[in-house]
């Protein structure tokens, strides 16, 4: 594959408790983007995750890998190349309720030089408790790791959760 991936996932998760307000605002003034800024160049790019939990009082927690030196499963997306100049995206966020089919296909296919961006939301019962998620995949594709692109496609997923 020429060119670097840049992926941003922004993953915020909360309780049932925290779904009304005064939380509801902090989480809703919560960045969903972030300045991309790498640790050193890579081969082929890197991934970042940015954790906001409602245990935590949605304080931010950042860590990056590098692709091909992270395990594969942690990185939310799965990559095919069509020719030299597009690559099929396929997202692996973790959607537990409600069920997304469009989410388990090759969802979009991007050209060299410009970026995607996936909004979706889920929920989960577990533990005596009601957990929400909200995920938000921002995968740029250039000759360097970066999500400073042309928007190509923006796929909003997000569905109605009581």
């Amino acid at each position: 594959m020429r060119g670097q991936l840049a992926i941003q996932h922004v993953h915020i998760h909360w309780d049932k408790a925290a779904r009304g307000m005064p939380w509801s605002a902090v989480r809703n003034a919560l960045p969903r983007e972030v300045p991309f800024d790498p640790p050193h160049a890579s081969a082929r790019g890197w991934y970042q995750r940015i954790d906001h939990e409602g245990r935590t009082n949605f304080a931010p927690t950042t860590s990056y890998g590098e692709l091909g030196v992270i395990e594969d499963w942690r990185v939310p997306l799965a990559t095919r190349m069509e020719g030299s100049d597009h690559l099929w995206l396929r997202f692996n966020v973790a959607n537990h309720a409600p069920y997304r089919p469009n989410l388990d296909q090759w969802i979009v296919r991007l050209p060299f030089g410009q970026r995607v961006t996936l909004r979706c939301n889920s929920k989960s019962d577990g533990d005596h408790d009601r957990w929400y998620f909200e995920d938000v995949v921002h995968v740029g594709w250039a000759d360097t790791a970066t999500l400073d692109l042309p928007v190509f496609r923006e796929i909003d997923e997000r569905a109605l959760l009581y």
